[in-house]
């Protein structure tokens, strides 16, 4: 059964990044896989509040709507963690990484866990 992932993105300069922060990526890179990890397809979302201080507590629900299983992104709030596993949504954080880095690893099974966004600290995320 295929299975689809979401990543928030950031754009700097020609790069494409996990974004930083989940609720100001500038758009979402959904990628359907198959049951051999092969990409078979790759949409993109532009994020409806990029820009926007408030109301990112709303783009769990946002994001829910293209169907997703896990969605990846830099750093996320306890609210929106928690709205995306009320969801049925996992939840990675990978800040820093390049786009197709995530991706590949995320598609090799070396990318999980996620930190919650707390003013002042570290994140940190796990590589197996």
């Amino acid at each position: 059964m295929n299975q689809r992932l979401a990543v928030a993105i950031e754009e700097v300069g020609s790069e494409e990044r996990v974004a930083e922060h989940f609720g100001r990526c500038t758009k979402f890179n959904v990628c359907e896989y198959d049951d051999q990890n092969k990409i078979i397809k790759k949409e993109i979302y532009f994020n409806p509040l990029a820009g926007e201080h408030g109301g990112t507590c709303q783009l769990p629900g946002y994001v829910k709507q293209y169907n997703v299983g896990t969605i990846i992104a830099g750093g996320m709030g306890q609210k929106a963690v928690s709205n995306f596993l009320e969801f049925g949504i996992n939840v990675i954080t990978a800040p820093g990484l390049l786009y197709e880095d995530a991706l590949n690893l995320f598609i090799a099974g070396k990318l999980s866990g996620y930190e919650v966004c707390a003013h002042g600290n570290e994140h940190d995320h796990h590589h197996n």
